[in-house]
C-alpha cells in the first residue's frame, strides 16, 4: 500500500513533540513491513525531498516558526501543493493526516484519494482545559478548532487513539461511531528497555538519591508547572529527592512568557531550586538512559491524547505518576505500577510521586516486569502496524463522497 502522511513536525527538523515520534515510528514501521510511505512536513531551512530510512520525506514552506499563524498558513498551502503532486506521481492510496493544526483542511476540500484524520490532541483541548496564554492565543485557538473539525466531518475514517477520544469523537464532534476506530500508539520494545545508564553520573546525583523525571514540552497544558507546585510537598516527606525535568521551553508561562525561567523563578521564590535540574529537547532514543536512571516517571497532563512518554517509561520498567486523562484509565494502574491523578491536583500528585519514591526494592522489580509486559503485550508494533493497515482498507472500501 503506498501512504502519504500530512504532519507539520517530523524528526530530526521538527521533532516537537508526540506526534512527531508517533509518525516517525509509524512511517518507518509501515515501511519496514512492506508499504510506500511519504511524510510532507515542515522545512527549516530550504523545501527539499529525501529518503531516510526507506521513507520518503517531502519538506515544504518557508516559515519554520512554530507558534505562528503565518507560518503554518504557509506550511499548509505548500504542504497541500507538494500532495497533490505526490498523489499524481506517485499514485497514493490513501492519505492520512493529524488532526492537530488542521493539516487535512485544504485537501478534505477535494480528496483525490481516501483520508484518514489521526485525533490525537486538538485546539478545542487546549481551550477546554484554558492552558492558553492570553487572548490572541485564544482566538487562535478557536479558529484552529473550526478549521480542524471541518477535516474531521470531511474524513473518510477517523482514529482515535483512546476510548475517551473516541467517545468524544461521537459525542462532541457527532461523527458517526461508525467511522471511527480505536487504535493505540504503540512503542517499540525492542529500543524501549531497561539499559545501564551514565545519566546520574552525568549529573552527579549518587545512585541512593530518590530521581523524579518530567519529559514533555515545558508548557502549560503538560503540568510541568504543577509538577513544580508539588516539589515542596515531596521534599516535606523525602528531602534528598531531585527532579530531572527534559523538553523543549514554551512561551505559555503567566504573561506569555517563557515557562522554563517561570519555573526557576518559582523555584528560587520557594526553596528548592537546588532539586530542580534541567535538560534540553533531545531524540527519543536518547531518552531511554533517563527512562532507564529515574525511579519515578511523573507526566501531570491537563490534557493528554495517548502520551508516548508514559508508555515509554513503562517499558523501561518504571513506574508512572500520571493524570487522569486521554489512556491512562485503560493502562491498569493499580497504585504500584503507578498512579493516575485528577489533572491540577497538585497534593494528590505530591503524595502519588511521594508513594511510589518509597517502593522497596523488591517491589520496583515487580513494577519493572509487570510494566514491561503491559506495553508488550497491548501495545506492540506488530499490532499497531495491522491495526491500521486495516483501518487504510476500510477507508479504501467506504469513501465518503460529500
Amino acid at each position: 500500500m503506498k501512504v502519504a502522511f500530512l504532519t507539520r513536525e517530523y524528526p530530526p527538523d521538527t521533532a516537537w513533540g508526540g506526534i512527531a515520534t508517533m509518525y516517525h515510528s509509524l512511517a518507518c514501521a509501515l515501511t519496514q513491513y512492506g508499504h510506500e510511505v511519504h511524510v510532507v512536513c515542515q522545512a527549516v531551512d530550504n523545501p527539499c525531498g529525501l529518503v531516510e530510512e526507506g521513507v520518503f520525506i517531502h519538506r515544504v514552506g518557508t516559515n519554520p516558526k512554530r507558534y505562528s499563524a503565518l507560518a503554518r498558513a504557509n506550511y499548509s498551502f505548500n504542504a497541500w501543493l507538494k500532495l497533490r503532486a505526490i498523489i499524481k506521481r506517485y499514485g497514493i492510496d490513501v492519505v492520512e493526516a493529524t488532526h492537530w493544526g488542521a493539516e487535512a483542511f485544504l485537501y478534505s476540500f477535494r480528496k483525490n484519494t481516501p483520508l484518514v484524520v489521526r485525533v490525537d490532541v486538538s485546539a478545542s483541548d487546549v481551550l477546554r482545559t484554558k492552558t492558553y496564554s492570553g487572548i490572541r492565543e485564544f482566538l487562535g485557538l478557536k479558529a484552529l478548532s473550526l478549521l480542524e473539525g471541518y477535516s474531521v466531518k470531511r474524513a473518510d475514517r477517523v482514529i482515535a487513539i483512546s476510548r475517551e477520544l473516541y467517545t468524544r469523537i461521537s459525542d462532541e464532534m457527532h461523527i458517526n461511531p461508525e467511522r471511527v476506530d480505536i487504535v493505540y500508539h504503540a512503542v517499540d520494545t525492542t529500543e524501549y528497555r531497561y539499559v545501564d545508564s551514565d545519566v546520574r553520573q552525568r549529573f552527579e546525583i549518587s545512585p541512593d538519591i530518590p530521581l523524579v523525571l518530567f519529559v514533555g514540552r515545558f508548557e502549560a497544558r503538560k503540568g510541568v508547572n504543577i509538577l513544580c507546585q508539588a516539589i515542596p510537598e515531596v521534599i516535606k516527606k523525602i528531602p534528598e529527592a531531585m527532579f530531572l525535568l527534559i523538553g523543549q521551553d514554551t512561551n505559555t508561562a503567566p504573561g506569555s512568557g517563557s515557562m522554563r525561567s517561570h519555573l526557576l523563578n518559582e523555584a528560587a521564590n520557594k526553596g528548592f531550586n537546588d532539586k530542580l535540574l534541567f535538560s534540553d529537547f533531545m531524540p527519543p532514543d536518547d531518552l531511554i538512559p533517563f527512562y532507564s536512571a529515574c525511579d519515578v516517571f511523573v507526566l501531570p497532563s491537563f490534557q493528554e491524547g495517548s502520551s508516548v512518554a508514559i508508555m515509554e517509561a513503562m517499558a523501561c520498567g518504571k513506574p508512572v505518576v500520571v493524570t487522569e486523562t486521554g489512556l491512562v484509565p485503560e493502562l491498569n494502574l493499580d497504585g504500584t505500577n503507578g498512579i493516575a491523578v485528577q489533572p491540577g491536583d497538585v497534593t494528590g500528585l505530591a503524595e502519588a510521586v511521594v508513594k511510589l519514591l518509597l517502593l522497596s526494592g523488591e517491589e520496583k522489580r515487580m513494577v519493572a516486569d509487570r510494566n514491561r509486559e503491559l506495553i508488550e503485550r497491548e501495545f506492540a508494533i506488530s499490532r499497531w502496524i495491522e491495526e491500521v493497515v486495516e483501518v487504510y482498507e476500510k477507508a479504501l472500501n467506504t469513501r465518503v463522497n460529500r
